[in-house]
């Protein structure tokens, strides 16, 4: 077909079939009366304590993990003072790790299932009462009592590390929600 000879007023592309069957598909009218279905943007209410909040989660999550090498920084001085081997002293801070592998799985099943609250006061109470079990292991032949103290620290750890995102999420609006958890998991940092 010679387009210059065309006797056709209409434009027509030439590798086009002529086919008209898409003519008879129309999007249906819609009435006068119709409001598009557009989802509501939903609105979140914050409140001005989850500051409060956050920065209270940030100096309870530091007061666990200021207790993960608090015998491994003076090992020499505790070493003499309990009269145990550097091996025992190396062993305080190996504990956290060891029992996060094996147990932050659990702490995550119990934090999706207890909520927020109860895993951070779980959390807390280990933490305070695992502090006081040292506290009470001043005593130079009281060594294991304070490896014990600092086996329940490391324990609490697990409730305290899961924290950060779900803290973030439930307190925060979706514009904050990274800087809250970056705020909460930099408490663990120091």
């Amino acid at each position: 077909m010679d387009l210059k000879s065309s006797n056709t007023s209409e434009f027509t592309e030439p590798y086009i079939t002529s086919s008209k069957s898409t003519d008879f598909i129309k999007p249906k009218e819609e009435p006068d009366n119709f409001t598009p279905m557009v989802p509501k943007a939903e609105v979140y209410k914050v409140y001005k304590r989850r500051w409060a909040v956050l920065i209270l989660f940030a100096f309870y999550s530091a007061s666990n993990s200021m207790q993960w090498i608090q015998f491994s920084i003076i090992q020499n001085i505790v070493t003499k003072y309990y009269g145990v081997s550097d091996v025992w002293i190396d062993w305080t801070s190996m504990v956290y790790m060891i029992l996060y592998i094996p147990l932050i799985f659990p702490g995550s099943w119990f934090l999706d299932k207890m909520g927020l609250r109860i895993t951070a006061v779980v959390g807390i109470f280990g933490t305070c009462i695992g502090s006081w079990v040292k506290v009470f292991a001043v005593q130079p032949h009281l060594f294991f009592l304070s490896f014990a103290g600092q086996s329940i620290v490391a324990l609490s750890q697990v409730f305290i590390l899961s924290l950060p995102a779900r803290l973030a999420a439930v307190w925060f609006g979706p514009d904050q929600v990274s800087f809250a958890c970056s705020v909460g998991v930099f408490g663990n940092q120091q």
